[in-house]
């Protein structure tokens, strides 16, 4: 990537300005993933110009500390109409713009406001940015952002180290000879990230994951970045609480937000049970030979969304969705004590003391992607493919997670009720009994949980709706207009979103 930064920016570096340290993480985040930072020569002639010789100097040891950029292009007299040249400030502002407009520079930095408005002029205020917009750009280029979890604990590789010698590790050693050096020597010594589920301190699941170039994972037909997940692997004891799904949907989220087009892990084709796991998200086999000669799958995820349709909201997808005027959208109230457990990572639920023992691990429906949540409220309209908007009720009143829903059963037999929503709700088989009580039947929504807004719905935002007039006390539906005017103000992820 080639930058070009307004040359005030630079000389006004050292002052006792707030800018000085947003620049100082913008310029350390390119340089260090290796982007080419500018300045225009043009703009050296306006400093040689100050008659006072101190001053000049001082000016000019600050611009040798960056690069000049190398044979600019010249604005011609067409140009400088266009943007407007009425002083000579303009010329060297015009200077800086016109490599934009040659695409000889990718972005210019400035906090000119001029400089702005002559670039809105000719459609490239997307290429002009302000500093604290080319540090946004850049931390959304190459930063990962990883995402959080109250059970899982993320951290380097190397602060693990020293527990390789546990037991948990027994059967990577056993699978793959030389995991410690591997470990040590790749992972450690490359600073690796992972992630830790620990049940009374002593690790039961881990996942190691590591961002690759083209050349380091070779996956057919992809050029791009890729996220392999090196190494995932849960204790036998705790198999049962679908501890790979919460896994999943934390890369997907990572990669996502880090622009990483596909996820993959290798696999042996006997482990059938996560395969599956894996094909119903959307992972496709490759397989190959591994360096033993032994047959291995790779499971490739694409998590580019213009390799899935809009016309349907297929799991497969995940956590992709359409939002077309043709599918209905619901906001769904739930109480605060069900909101806490169902999603464990929404930002509204506060961490306990619990958070990393056996008793949280069970609360099993918190930590998957797909969930259910049951009600009396009947609204007959739903149907798979529905988005739907959950809403913090009592307290926050707010709305914060995005789900979808995969199917909709009203029915009175608890029999069927308990298989439809076994290791998916907050609710206990007591109050499922309570619920189902044969006199009325129960609405029972199996749901995937999409992601979660960075930016809420508030309840100042909240009330202002026209789909508010019953304050949410039941499922309703979520108008148009309404659903429009939020996307507009930015509350939806696109990313996300399939158009």
């Amino acid at each position: 990537m080639r930058i070009l930064i307004d040359t005030n920016i630079l000389i006004h570096l050292e002052d006792n300005k707030v800018i000085s340290d947003t620049f100082a993480k913008f310029y350390q985040l390119a340089i260090s993933n290796k982007c080419d930072v500018y300045y225009h020569p043009a703009c050296l002639r306006d400093i040689k110009r100050d008659k006072d010789e101190e001053r000049q100097k001082i000016t000019i040891s600050k611009l040798n500390k960056y690069v000049q950029m190398p044979d600019p292009a010249t604005p011609g007299t067409e140009f400088a109409a266009l943007v407007g040249q009425n002083k000579e400030n303009d010329v060297i502002d015009n200077a800086q713009l016109f490599q934009v407009c040659k695409e000889y520079v990718d972005f210019f930095v400035t906090e000119d406001g001029g400089i702005h408005t002559k670039a809105k002029r000719i459609n490239l205020s997307a290429k002009v940015l302000s500093v604290t917009d080319g540090l946004k750009l850049l931390q959304e280029k190459y930063t990962l952002i990883i995402p959080q979890h109250p059970l899982l604990q993320e951290c380097s590789t190397r602060e693990i180290e020293k527990e390789l010698s546990d037991e948990f590790f027994n059967s990577l050693r056993e699978g793959y000879t030389g995991f410690n050096t591997w470990f040590v020597e790749k992972c450690a010594r490359q600073n690796r990230r992972c992630y830790v589920l620990r049940v009374d301190s002593s690790i039961s699941a881990i996942l190691i994951f590591h961002r690759e170039k083209s050349a380091e994972h070779n996956l057919p037909g992809i050029t791009r970045d890729a996220m392999k997940m090196c190494t995932l692997k849960v204790a036998e004891t705790a198999f049962g609480y679908r501890l790979g799904e919460l896994f999943l949907n934390k890369m997907f989220d990572m990669c996502i937000k880090g622009k990483i087009g596909h996820l993959y892990l290798t696999v042996f084709p006997q482990h059938i049970h996560l395969i599956a796991l894996l094909e119903k998200y959307g992972f496709v086999r490759n397989q190959f030979k591994n360096k033993d000669g032994l047959d291995e799958l790779r499971m490739i995820k694409s998590l580019i969304k213009t390799d899935y349709s809009a016309t349907q909201q297929a799991i497969e997808a995940h956590p992709f969705y359409a939002d077309g005027t043709a599918i209905n959208k619901f906001v769904i109230p739930i109480d605060p004590k069900f909101y806490n457990t169902l999603f464990k990572d929404g930002t509204f639920r506060q961490q306990h003391l619990f958070d990393n023992t056996s008793e949280a691990l069970n609360e099993i429906e918190g930590n998957t992607i797909s969930k259910a949540y049951l009600c009396r409220s009947k609204r007959k309209s739903m149907k798979a493919g529905d988005l739907l908007f959950f809403y913090r009720s009592k307290d926050i009143k707010s709305i914060e997670p995005v789900g979808l829903l995969d199917e909709v059963v009203y029915t009175k037999d608890i029999a069927e009720i308990k298989k439809l929503v076994k290791r998916k709700t907050v609710y206990s088989d007591a109050n499922l009994e309570q619920m189902a009580d044969g006199k009325k039947a129960v609405t029972v929504l199996v749901f995937r949980l999409l992601y979660y807004l960075e930016n809420p719905v508030k309840f100042q935002t909240v009330k202002t709706l026209e789909s508010y007039s019953n304050n949410f006390q039941t499922i309703t539906t979520l108008t148009e207009t309404d659903y429009s005017n939020l996307k507009q103000n930015k509350h939806f992820d696109e990313r996300f979103i399939i158009n």
